[in-house]
């Protein structure tokens, strides 16, 4: 008896040691993710401006139009990262290597497999949409088929790397993922110098380039997990007990993420058969900015991702709802820090990035920030779901909900609507599925409290929104020409009223006690 209660004392010593060292790592991980992130935004809105003005407005479009044809395959990927790094991170704290050996091995020949799947559809029904349905000048299809061809590649290397990268992520090797990813953004730096010195195709050229890169990032995810993670060793054997829920949580996955490239692919084909490449274009540098600019919440997320898991596995649901509630306010938090000047200074934004923007840029680049505000906000809840491995039921909402959003468009559009519409209907679906996901996770844990979410994150973080655009908006009407001055109003009042109100209505009392302890330590230190 003694030595039972003394087991259960050491194991909640354990479980507590875990929870603090987990919040340091936490920290440090988000911390280099955002010094990461940060030099890839920078790299990437100059690599976008050079690449604009080398190809041109019509051969960019190409590039978007065709190579998200390849994306439309790229569902069975990200269900295998998704699979791969929450089946790893949810053994890790087990301990069991054996097992952890035969997630990775069946998450590999999985991923090898699909590879193969979709070199085959790739070149048999996506050779015949670029050939047959999309609009392309006559003079670009043979480069056109050329960069379809590299993108194809491109994509398998990202298959092969899937588990690799999935379990870094699970071990919180956030540090890793980081300095590789600022070699990746390098990489592209000097892609924007080789298109342009080249004496080829630019648009070829540039295809070819980034090809390279994705094999090199490939090459060391390998050499890296290879060396450092016991668990990565190829291995043809399939265990029964590992493969199904494996491949039962992924073939949702795989489902969800085949109806979101739908989705994605089917937005630029409605664009680019009532419009022209040149909407494609803007489309693309919309996306750009979604990407980037979501990439600095997702960030957090990364960190917080296999924690979640952890704890959802040794059945600390406390800890896991106090981990949703902090990363949904810190993430929306950020990003309405982020996109509040586009608001306010889109167009000066743009031309300063751009020079000449195609037409609509503007406009699509605030209208996916709106989305993407609602999608970070509820996005803890996601990963919520992920963590129980029960994932058919918002799988099948979420594949119904992007697929209807084509009709709807298509009917918009063809009634002579503006190109404005698939962004529109994207900010509702966004709004219906997100809510959703509240419920879902309540079914998969019974002791999760919807109304703890809605009260400490949902409701304040709407607050906060409303205040910051109205004090935001008062201190822009001050300066009626746009211009360096009025951007950096805008960028100031929107940081001082965010953070201000963030303070006061999202941290709860320890994270304010730390905050108050650090800015003590900073100005009163002897």
């Amino acid at each position: 008896m003694v030595s039972s209660l003394a087991c259960k004392k050491n194991l909640v010593f354990i479980n507590m040691t875990e929870i603090i060292s987990t919040n340091k790592t936490i920290a440090k991980n988000t911390l280099l993710t955002y010094v990461r992130m940060l030099f890839n935004l920078i790299v990437s809105l100059y690599t976008s401006r050079v690449i604009l003005q080398v190809l041109g407005v019509d051969d960019l479009g190409v590039y978007q139009v065709v190579g998200g044809i390849v994306s439309i395959f790229t569902f069975i990927g990200g269900a295998m990262a998704g699979a791969t790094s929450r089946f790893l991170a949810y053994e890790i704290p087990l301990g069991n290597i054996d097992r952890l050996k035969k997630t990775f091995a069946a998450s590999l020949n999985v991923n090898l497999i699909s590879a193969v799947l979709f070199a085959l559809v790739a070149e048999t029904a996506g050779v015949w949409l670029v050939l047959n349905v999309l609009s392309i000048p006559p003079d670009r299809e043979g480069a056109a088929m050329i960069v379809y061809q590299f993108s194809i590649l491109s994509t398998i290397l990202t298959f092969i790397q899937t588990p690799y990268n999935a379990t870094l992520i699970a071990h919180e090797k956030i540090s890793v993922f980081a300095y590789i990813g600022i070699l990746d953004t390098l990489l592209k730096l000097l892609i924007c110098y080789l298109v342009v010195v080249l004496p080829m195709d630019k648009l070829v050229a540039y295809a070819i380039l980034i090809s390279l890169t994705g094999a090199t990032i490939q090459f060391i995810y390998w050499v890296y997990c290879r060396r450092h993670f016991e668990e990565c060793v190829f291995s043809w054997k399939f265990d029964k007990e590992i493969m199904k829920p494996l491949l039962t949580f992924s073939g949702w996955d795989l489902f969800n993420n085949f109806c979101f490239g739908i989705k994605q692919q089917g937005l630029n084909i409605l664009l680019n058969t009532f419009f022209s490449v040149a909407i494609n274009a803007a489309c693309g540098f919309s996306n750009t900015i979604y990407a980037t600019v979501r990439g600095f919440a997702n960030n957090f997320m990364i960190s917080v991702r296999p924690v979640i898991t952890k704890c959802y596995s040794i059945k600390d649901y406390g800890r896991m709802q106090e981990l949703i509630i902090d990363s949904s306010n810190f993430s929306f938090s950020l990003m309405l820090l982020l996109s509040m000047p586009f608001f306010f200074e889109g167009n000066f934004i743009v031309t300063l990035w751009l020079k000449n923007p195609p037409e609509w840029t503007v406009i699509f680049c605030q209208l996916q920030l709106a989305t993407c505000i609602i999608a970070v906000l509820f996005s803890p809840i996601y990963y919520g779901i992920v963590a129980t491995g029960k994932n058919k039921l918002y799988a099948i909402q979420d594949s119904l909900l992007m697929v209807l959003s084509l009709p709807i468009t298509y009917f918009f559009l063809k009634a002579g609507y503006s190109p404005l519409v698939p962004f529109i209907v994207l900010i509702v679906i966004e709004l219906i599925k997100s809510n959703l996901y509240v419920y879902i996770l309540k079914k998969n844990i019974s002791e999760y409290k919807i109304s703890n979410f809605y009260r400490k994150s949902v409701l304040p973080c709407c607050i906060i929104a409303l205040l910051c655009i109205s004090f935001t908006l008062l201190c822009s009407l001050f300066f009626k020409q746009s211009g360096w001055l009025r951007f950096i109003i805008v960028s100031l009042s929107s940081t001082l009223s965010i953070g201000i109100l963030s303070y006061y209505f999202l941290l709860n009392i320890y994270y304010k006690q730390q905050f108050r302890q650090k800015i003590h330590s900073i100005f009163f230190s002897n």
